[in-house]
This record gives structure tokens, C-alpha cells and sequence, in this order.
């Protein structure tokens, strides 16, 4: 099963693997919906998503416990009272080291596209903050590279992706959806199980540099994720200690 990172009687917070889906389709094998399904698919006592990471993303995913956590875990989201820090490396160095992003966004079906303002698409486009700062910069693989902590104050399709892309300039390191000129195919990496009932994550190709850090859930919970092992060698070329960024509850 997945890392657990904290859990009290309402809610679970675990570790996401990066190429796990939140939720099922086509040529999704294994997705959080269908493990969460294994440990309790009652109605009212079955363990549920209240929110959602891409699938190459990483890091913090809380869980309700029953349709009652369920409900209230869902309208703290709604409300954005809970507080979740992404850090990411991206490609490149922002010309401003920190800021606030404010472009719209709109979601074609496929991808999701930063417009500007008097543009033809802008009354369907959808409003987007993004709040960024740049941690340290260097090379990574012989690449100009940032770590960046970031807060969204929306939660659209993508956001984050879209405005390091397309407003930034720097699009998140191995995100092939966003980076022009790479090939969308090579997944990040594949969750599959080993024919037990044990999954496993195994990675088969690059990794996509987006994590969910720090998950806050109002009155009391404060959860820290681990980095995932693959980013260790981002932070040996960035002299960033890897031992100092593993995460841990109430922190």
C-alpha cells in the first residue's frame, strides 16, 4: 500500500507515488480509487479522494475516512482554508526570483493554455493565482535549473504546469506535456504490481519535478512529504542537504 504520512480517525494522509492516478480510465491499471477500494468500499465507511494529484506528481494526498470526513475534508478544499505547498525544480531561472502569477487559464480537452488578457479566449479562460519563490538556483545535468516553493490560490486543471510553462518560461523538469520539443509518451514513471496484491512503483523512465511538500488541513494537521529518492541527485548538484527535505507530520 501507499506510504502513511499521518492518519487520526477522520483522515489519512499518504505518500503518492509519482505515475499512480488519483482515479481510474483508459489504460489505467491501478489508481488510488482502486487501492482505496481494497482497504473499504462500503458507503458510508469507505475510504474516499477529496482531492486529486496529476498523475506525475508527488507528494501529500489526503484521504477521508467516511462520507461524513468526506464532506466536511471537501468543503475545507472548496473553501481553500487548507493550505498545500508544491515544491518543484523547473528549467531554467525566472527573470523574478519570486512573484505572483495572475494569468487566466483555459483547458482545451488535452492541455491546459495560459491566456492573456483582450485575448479572443479570455472571457471562457478561468482565473489562476499562482504565488512562487525561488529557493536556489544552479545546474542540474548541465542545465540552468530552480527550486522554487509554490501556493496556489486556485485550483485549476494543470495550474502550476501551465504558469511555470507558459508565463514563467521555465516549464517543470521532465513535465514532457509542457517542455516544447519533448515527447509526451515516456509516462514518468509506471505503478504496477508484482502479481501479489503488492504494488510497487517502478520507475522506467524520468521524473516529473513537482511535489506536494506541506498539506495543512485546518484546525490542527501539518503534514510534511518525503521527496521522492529520484530528486536526490537534483539536490547534490543545488548543495541542498537531501536528509533535511524528508517530511514528517506536525512538523
Amino acid at each position: 500500500m501507499l506510504p502513511v504520512l499521518y492518519e487520526n480517525e477522520s483522515v489519512a494522509v499518504f505518500n503518492k507515488p509519482a505515475g499512480l492516478a488519483c482515479q481510474g480510465g483508459s489504460k489505467i491499471k491501478y489508481s488510488v480509487d482502486t487501492l482505496l477500494a481494497k482497504i473499504d468500499s462500503s458507503d458510508e465507511t469507505g475510504y474516499r479522494l477529496v482531492h486529486r494529484l496529476d498523475r506525475g506528481t508527488t507528494g501529500a494526498l489526503a484521504i477521508a475516512k467516511s462520507r461524513t470526513a468526506a464532506n466536511t475534508l471537501t468543503k475545507a478544499f472548496s473553501d481553500r482554508t487548507v493550505d498545500k505547498e508544491y515544491v518543484a525544480v523547473i528549467r531554467g531561472i525566472p527573470k523574478a526570483l519570486q512573484g505572483m502569477i495572475t494569468m487566466p487559464l483555459i483547458n482545451t480537452g488535452t492541455k491546459t493554455v495560459a491566456v492573456s488578457e483582450g485575448s479572443v479566449d479570455a472571457k471562457q479562460a478561468k482565473s489562476a493565482i499562482t504565488k512562487y519563490k525561488t529557493l536556489a538556483t544552479g545546474k542540474f545535468n548541465n542545465q540552468d535549473v530552480a527550486l522554487i516553493s509554490i501556493n496556489i490560490l486556485t485550483g485549476r486543471k494543470h495550474q502550476i504546469r501551465a504558469h511555470c510553462a507558459q508565463v514563467l518560461g521555465c516549464p517543470v523538469l521532465g513535465d514532457a506535456k509542457y517542455t516544447v520539443g519533448e515527447k509526451e509518451a515516456n509516462e514518468v514513471d509506471k505503478y504496477d504490481s508484482d502479481g501479489s496484491g503488492n504494488e510497487k512503483c517502478q520507475q522506467i523512465s524520468g521524473t516529473m519535478f513537482l511535489h506536494l511538500y506541506r498539506l495543512s488541513i485546518p484546525p490542527d494537521i501539518s503534514v510534511k512529504a518525503p521527496f521522492p529518492k529520484s530528486w536526490s541527485d537534483v539536490f547534490k548538484q543545488l548543495n541542498i542537504p537531501f536528509s533535511k527535505k524528508k517530511g514528517s507530520a506536525n512538523e
